[in-house]
């Protein structure tokens, strides 16, 4: 028997983490981990987005394990293309585990969007893109909740969603960890037994709820049973295996098995980090060349080098993707004006789409202006205020949350809208979305999570702040970049809130701290050894240090229980397939989201 016919004939009776034996040791791992990661980032309690479905109801009874009843809320959200059974099954299984639990309502915020805000960003949205939008403001509305309270976002994501990339990237998928990361659909059904998930929840056809009568098997095609075999043998095979007659032993038909294997291959972009271009320069012989490529930080070759390898990024990606351009955000200042300077590089003014968004929830005041980046790049821009939508999604919260929340909590839950109405346009519009962050802000955490971090691709990830103003001479000499490296550091312009307090310390100049960035994180010098190099006392760079250090959850995927794919996260799977043929596409079809 072919490796492939004993891994699918053997699936029932294993104890693999990913099949339905050993469901009280999946149920422990999943407690542990929840347990542990509320350890970790001194969260209080949890919150689970609760919809009626076999996936969200395992999640909340495994919380409810971990850390009790009276620390989870269950966020219950539905639309007008919400079965109303699901509703119903979502608050009594949420009344039988005796969580508090808050019915919010999106039909308000959605209606507001498609009469204000989509007309005026995209106006050929269709269903899909509104419910990729649902599933983000639901991701915004949860991590506020969270972040008001102090606690964290449980995910409900199962293994073999994430890797059919049958979910809205940056939307459900979105949270602080996924206890079912590890477990496929047939082994979350088997642990929901476990769990005393009742019947009428466990045996539901699973849905994304996008239309009325939409369903999971529909839109791919197969049951889970054979979606789960299937998958199980095309990433888990022994790779010294000769290859296994997939279809004959599944007694899945060839063309199944194919459409899989592409599906796996073109949401890969779903499961991967927004790529970035190196910042590697070849060291300069001490005496000649430009200085700068010798110090880990500024001098115009790496500023060339980064700039090149940007603009081949955005090309790269959007040729690969096939996608018709990129749109970004123009409000973010500085980096606004390098990102569009690399996009229009990269693919032509034509092709670029800058947004502004501005809700007057954040503080801070781009420099240079929205408007002035797009005049001077001759790109389009489409600009509304989404207060209008804030202010709707926060009606349909609980009171306790909006006034809980500080100042910081309501301007990341603005960035993560902001998020949606982006993703929104790339939707729409077949593009993808050009991030605008640099690495100055992402090693100090001033960045929103699945905010202002979200994006496909991040052609400044690599860049330092005080790098900026150099990339941006290197693209066009007419884009106006202010140049902060002699300045003292504030972060980005209009990211953060007055109270917030994620700035650099006090006196610092751009220059300086990311000379201090430089040294600990990319070349991992010590504290001592930093100091010294860039001529600082030694508590101002372990403050630096603490500071980075702090904020790893803004750069950390979300964790899983242990499994075969621990040491690499489901985002980074090696599949052990053929590489993909040259040219073909990378994007997935409408329904799985961009």
């Amino acid at each position: 028997m072919s490796v492939a016919a004993e891994r699918l004939a053997g699936r029932a009776g294993t104890d693999d983490s990913r099949g339905t034996g050993r469901p009280e040791r999946l149920r422990s791992n999943s407690v542990e981990l929840i347990r542990k990661t509320a350890d970790t980032l001194d969260a209080e309690n949890a919150v689970v987005c609760l919809s009626g479905g076999v996936d969200s109801a395992t999640t909340a009874a495994l919380a409810v394990e971990a850390v009790g009843a009276s620390e989870v809320t269950a966020l219950i959200m539905p639309t007008d293309t919400t079965d109303e059974r699901h509703t119903s099954d979502a608050r009594s299984f949420a009344d039988s585990l005796g969580v508090d639990h808050v019915t919010v309502p999106l039909e308000p915020a959605l209606d507001v969007f498609k009469r204000y805000v989509a007309p005026r960003i995209a106006a050929d949205g269709d269903a899909v893109a509104v419910g990729n939008l649902a599933a983000r403001l639901r991701m915004a509305c949860a991590h506020l909740v969270a972040d008001a309270s102090n606690g964290m976002v449980v995910g409900t994501s199962n293994r073999t969603e994430r890797l059919l990339g049958y979910f809205t990237k940056y939307g459900d998928d979105a949270a602080d960890l996924h206890p079912l990361g590890e477990y496929d659909k047939t082994a979350v059904r088997a642990l929901a037994t476990s769990l005393d998930v009742p019947p009428s929840i466990r045996s539901r056809p699973p849905t994304a709820g996008f239309w009325s009568g939409q369903t999971d098997e529909s839109d791919l095609g197969a049951s889970y049973e054979t979606l789960d075999g299937v998958l199980e043998t095309l990433v888990d095979a022994d790779p010294d295996a000769p290859p296994a007659p997939i279809d004959e032993t599944a007694g899945v038909e060839h063309e199944t098995v194919t459409r899989l294997l592409d599906r796996v291959r073109r949401t890969e972009h779903k499961r991967e980090r927004p790529p970035v271009p190196s910042r590697r320069v070849e060291d300069t012989p001490v005496g000649t060349g430009d200085a700068g490529a010798r110090s880990p930080v500024g001098g115009d070759r790496r500023a060339s080098a980064i700039a090149v390898r940007a603009v081949d990024l955005v090309q790269s990606r959007v040729d690969t993707a096939d996608a018709e351009g990129v749109v970004l955000d123009l409000g973010a200042g500085r980096e606004s004006s390098v990102a569009a300077a690399v996009a229009v590089e990269a693919l032509g003014p034509g092709r670029v789409r800058g947004l502004h968004l501005p809700c007057h929830k954040a503080a801070g005041i781009a420099d240079p202006a929205p408007q002035s980046i797009a005049d001077d790049l001759e790109i389009e821009l489409d600009r509304v205020t989404i207060r209008p939508l804030v202010t709707e999604l926060e009606a349909a919260l609980p009171v306790r949350v909006t006034e809980r929340a500080g100042a910081a909590d309501l301007a990341e839950f603005v960035s993560r809208v902001r998020t949606a109405c982006r993703y929104y346009v790339a939707n729409a519009d077949d593009r993808l979305v050009v991030g605008t962050t640099n690495r100055t802000d992402a090693l100090l955490g001033r960045v929103t999570r699945y905010g202002d971090a979200a994006a496909d691709l991040r052609p400044l990830g690599t860049t330092y702040a005080s790098e900026l103003a150099a990339i941006g001479r290197q693209l066009d000499p007419s884009v106006a970049v202010p140049d902060l490296s002699e300045r003292r550091d504030r972060g980005r312009s209009g990211a953060t809130s007055p109270d917030d307090d994620r700035e650099a310390p006090e006196g610092l100049t751009a220059d300086t701290l990311d000379a201090i960035l430089a040294r600990l994180v990319d070349r991992d010098l010590g504290i001592g050894s930093t100091a010294a190099a860039v001529d600082s006392d030694r508590e101002t760079v372990r403050r630096i240090a603490a500071r980075h250090v702090a904020s790893e959850r803004t750069r950390a995927r979300p964790p899983t229980t242990d499994g075969d794919d621990a040491r690499s996260y489901f985002h980074e799977l090696e599949l052990k397939i053929d590489p993909p043929t040259p040219g073909s596409p990378s994007r997935t079809e409408p329904n799985a989201d961009d």
